[in-house]
């Protein structure tokens, strides 16, 4: 599509071609990404996630985890109100994460994530979405290497998400799939990718 605008010039109309705004937007993509670190987290009071803090002595970095026990099934959550341009469809996630010191290469880790919406007077106890597992494998052993994994399947909020909902979500490490690794794996954070569709409207 192109608009034709009229501008004015010395002694007649010049005529001027303006791309569609549309293909400006998709140029900048039509997808949205959301930060959750462990910091904005909570461990479950039943098989929670142990959190934690280290210090990364030559330069001074701390960083903050949740430790996942390689045995049994530990949880943690967080709550966001997504952005209202969200097209309240499917989700995806991503987990950057390391291993204890005693991880070793090749190891496997697997990490689950769901969740559901909970809109104006619905009940805070609602059965959570199916729940989708990524596999991920330790590239250096111990705690000193960043891991990024790649993207869940794409994840169905539970219930009937609208605009301006709650979404819960809940974290898990799913010991009893393909996961090897006997150390813990310690959780930095969450990054959860949205589709961008829907018009913003004024409160």
């Amino acid at each position: 599509m192109t608009w034709n605008i009229g501008v004015p010039a010395v002694g007649n109309q010049l005529t001027a071609d303006i791309p569609d705004i549309q293909e400006n937007l998709d140029c900048l993509g039509p997808y949205g990404v959301i930060w959750v670190p462990a910091e904005a987290m909570t461990p479950t009071v039943t098989n929670g996630a142990e959190a934690g803090s280290t210090e990364y002595a030559t330069q001074d970095i701390m960083v903050n985890y949740f430790a996942f026990d390689g045995a049994t099934e530990e949880f943690v959550s967080f709550n966001l109100v997504m952005p209202e341009n969200w097209n309240r469809s499917t989700v995806k996630a991503k987990f950057y994460w390391t291993g204890a010191a005693g991880a070793d290469a090749a190891e496997t880790v697997e990490w689950e994530i769901g969740g559901n919406a909970i809109g104006n007077d619905e009940a805070i106890d609602a059965a959570i979405g199916t729940a989708q597992v990524i596999s991920d494998t330790v590239l250096t052993a111990g705690s000193a290497r960043v891991h990024i994994s790649g993207a869940t399947p794409a994840i169905t909020i539970g219930g009937t998400p609208a605009l301006g909902d709650l979404i819960h979500f809940k974290v898990s490490r799913n010991v009893g799939g393909t996961d090897d690794m006997d150390d813990d794996a310690w959780l930095l954070g969450v990054a959860i990718q949205y589709t961008i569709s829907n018009q913003i409207s004024a409160w």
